[in-house]
C-alpha cells in the first residue's frame, strides 16, 4: 500500500483508510470463493451470526482463514443494501482469477442453506443469486402481499360534501 500511495502521491494513511474500510480490497490471501457475511444490524437481528458460525464450522476455519484446499474463506462485509431480505451473504467468486471476479448476493439465507451453497460451489455449480426463500418473490413480503390486493379506496374526506 505504501507503493500505491507513492505512485498516486497520497499520504499512506489515506490509502490504508480506503483499503481497510472497503471489504472488496483483500489485504490477505482469500479463497477461490470468498464468503462475506453481512454484519450490520438488520442481518444480525435476523441471524447473521448463526450464518457465519455455520460457515466456519462447516469449513473448519476461523474468520479470514483459507481452507486447506484453497477454495473457501469467510469474512465480514458491512451493509449489502438489501436489509428487507436479511440475512444475506456475498460470494466473491475468484474462480476466473482476480481480474474476472464476480460478486453474487444471496438473500434470506439460513445456516442450512449456506452450507448447501458451499457444497454447490465445491462441486463447481453456480447457485442462482437472490432470495433463497421460495416463499418470497424478489423483495416482496414473505408469503405474498397482504395489503393493496385490490384497487385502493379513496379516503372518505375526498368527497367534500361528506365531511
Amino acid at each position: 500500500m505504501n507503493e500505491v500511495a507513492r505512485i498516486i502521491e497520497f499520504a499512506p494513511i489515506r490509502v490504508y483508510e480506503v483499503a481497510t474500510f472497503y471489504s472488496m480490497f483483500n489485504r490477505a490471501k482469500v479463497g477461490k470463493y470468498h464468503l462475506l457475511v453481512c454484519g450490520t444490524t438488520p442481518c444480525m437481528i435476523r441471524g447473521s451470526r448463526e450464518i457465519e458460525e455455520a460457515l466456519l464450522n462447516h469449513l473448519g476455519v476461523k474468520r479470514n482463514e483459507v481452507t486447506k484446499d484453497g477454495l473457501f474463506s469467510v469474512g465480514e462485509m458491512e451493509c449489502m443494501g438489501c436489509c428487507v431480505n436479511a440475512p444475506m451473504i456475498t460470494v466473491a467468486d475468484y474462480s476466473n482469477g482476480s481480474e474476472g471476479y464476480t460478486y453474487n448476493y444471496y438473500e434470506d439465507v439460513t445456516p442450512k442453506r449456506v452450507v448447501e451453497l458451499v457444497e454447490m460451489l465445491r462441486k463447481g455449480e453456480k447457485p442462482p443469486p437472490g432470495t433463497q426463500n421460495p416463499q418470497r418473490i424478489k423483495c416482496g413480503p414473505e408469503g405474498g402481499n397482504t395489503t393493496l390486493l385490490g384497487e385502493p379506496k379513496p379516503p372518505p374526506c375526498r368527497d367534500l360534501d361528506a365531511c
